[in-house]
């Protein structure tokens, strides 16, 4: 398989203080989910490249030192943007914050032109295919549309710098849980217009199996054999349609 020049964003909020709609909310809680994730990208074979930013000022030193025996390049950012926005603007405003501040900081950025970012307390147990997949493609915008084009999951995904800087941070500033402007309508506003202009967005990308807790309930994701099973042929029943059109 050829190796793909990208780098790793992993989000973290260890302590999202006042965050409304947040079920799994104990820091000492999700500082663990954190440190499996962490293991788990720092071991990953097709991972070279991490940013990890944590935007709730909690200590990150057992990353940090995590990081000293991977052979890996891993730029941390420590900071407390989660404390500085009225909250009822909602979480996905947090992540907007963190990515406002990673492309405007980090050196990694600036030799990079690709990124996959997951939600740092998740797993992706088939990175490997999803790794695949975006290299076939060779896309500028790597995730699912749904709702009718108005919904993107950003749980997981990957783009182009030329996306996230000109498309995405954009409409992610606009991010309001007040005005039913989440992140995830954003985002799919964000798509539409770059689409619109010219970017490749991956037809059918593979379906991420995350393996962790879902923050706003705090429920176990539940990737189990007939959720994968169903996700497969529904991705292939898509792919169908996709390369079966007739105009």
């Amino acid at each position: 398989m050829n190796k793909f020049d990208f780098a790793l964003i992993l989000t973290c909020t260890i302590n999202p203080i006042d965050i409304p709609n947040l079920v799994r909310n104990d820091p000492k809680i999700r500082f663990e989910d954190y440190k499996r994730s962490f293991n788990f990208w720092t071991d990953h074979s097709r991972i070279n490249k991490i940013i990890f930013i944590e935007n709730s000022n909690y200590d990150i030193n057992y990353f940090k030192n995590i990081a000293k025996n991977k052979n890996k390049r891993i730029e941390f950012f420590s900071n407390n943007l989660n404390n500085t926005f009225n909250k009822n603007l909602g979480k996905g405003f947090g992540q907007y914050l963190s990515f406002k501040e990673i492309f405007e900081k980090s050196l990694i950025v600036k030799e990079t032109d690709y990124f996959f970012n997951v939600t740092g307390r998740h797993i992706i147990t088939n990175f490997d295919e999803v790794y695949g997949d975006m290299i076939l493609k060779k896309n500028d915008i790597y995730i699912n549309l749904s709702d009718n084009l108005k919904f993107c999951d950003t749980t997981s995904f990957g783009a182009s710098k030329r996306f996230i800087i000109n498309y995405f941070l954009p409409e992610a500033k606009k991010t309001s849980d007040l005005n039913d402007q989440i992140l995830e309508r954003n985002m799919s506003k964000a798509v539409l217009k770059a689409v619109a202009d010219g970017l490749v967005l991956s037809n059918v990308p593979v379906y991420s199996h995350l393996k962790g807790f879902i923050g706003t309930n705090g429920k176990k994701l539940n990737f189990n054999f007939f959720k994968k099973f169903k996700l497969y042929f529904f991705r292939k029943l898509k792919i169908f349609f996709m390369t079966h059109r007739k105009y």
